[in-house]
């Protein structure tokens, strides 16, 4: 209960002035692709994942098995089995409790305790914030990769994408070091560098791509159908121009 009550905070904090996205079809997408990959957690484990209407191209894991999605995400990736590796790495990093941990370290154990149970107007409004700026330490993130990567196998998707998409992501931070975000802004180190801070907070070495590249080898089908990876991408609404 406290988990979910820091959760909600947090994604109240983070979302707020931006537009959830909510279309029929999408969602029915969203919950298809988090229910999949549930289906190879620990028993009872269940993720609630919000679709933002946020040009940053980033994803984020928040307290009580909350994640968020970016439009700018889903529009960078190059099909669905990219969106289900990020998504599964996410999951990855809730069931370990990452997000929880990294709140404490943050913001100390007093403040998340009062945040839990209603408390720390001042904190609240800056928790958002925080959880998007947050890296995690090497640890958690192989950590996150190595669980992320068991759902995966365990949902019969495949790897190859959360390889390909880091693998992409990193290559066009490398050749324009002024790389406009998802928000049409110069990248830059803060929470708003749309590729820049993908990797800042999910950092792609080449080592991690490498290791999951030579991930088990097994059968694999789409995460999502055609239809519903069309379904996905229009969940904010019609595209918007380029950003």
């Amino acid at each position: 209960k406290a988990r979910k009550a820091l959760g909600d905070s947090t994604i109240r904090s983070m979302t707020a002035g931006k537009k959830v996205c909510v279309t029929p079809a999408g969602r029915i997408a969203v919950d298809r692709l988090a229910s999949r990959l549930t289906d190879a957690a620990p028993k009872g484990t269940r993720f609630d994942v919000v679709v933002v209407d946020w040009g940053l191209v980033n994803a984020f894991a928040a307290p009580g098995n909350r994640i968020v999605l970016t439009r700018g995400l889903i529009n960078e990736a190059g099909g669905p089995d990219e969106v289900a590796g990020v998504l599964a790495h996410e999951m990855g990093h809730g069931i370990g409790l990452h997000p929880e941990t990294g709140v404490v370290r943050a913001i100390g154990l007093s403040a998340a305790v009062e945040l839990m149970l209603g408390g720390g107007g001042g904190t609240l409004s800056n928790i958002g914030l925080l959880l998007a700026q947050m890296s995690y330490t090497r640890a958690a993130e192989a950590d996150a990769d190595e669980t992320g990567l068991a759902l995966l196998k365990g949902a019969g998707i495949s790897p190859a994408g959360i390889a390909e998409f880091f693998r992409r992501i990193e290559k066009k931070t490398e050749g324009d070091g002024n790389a406009k975000d998802g928000d049409g802004s110069a990248g830059k180190s803060s929470a708003s560098g749309g590729f820049a801070g993908m990797l800042r907070t999910h950092p792609a070495t080449r080592d991690r791509i490498r290791r999951i590249e030579a991930a088990d080898k097994y059968p694999a089908t789409p995460a999502l159908t055609t239809a519903e990876w069309t379904a996905l991408k229009a969940i904010c609404g019609a595209p918007k121009p380029a950003e």
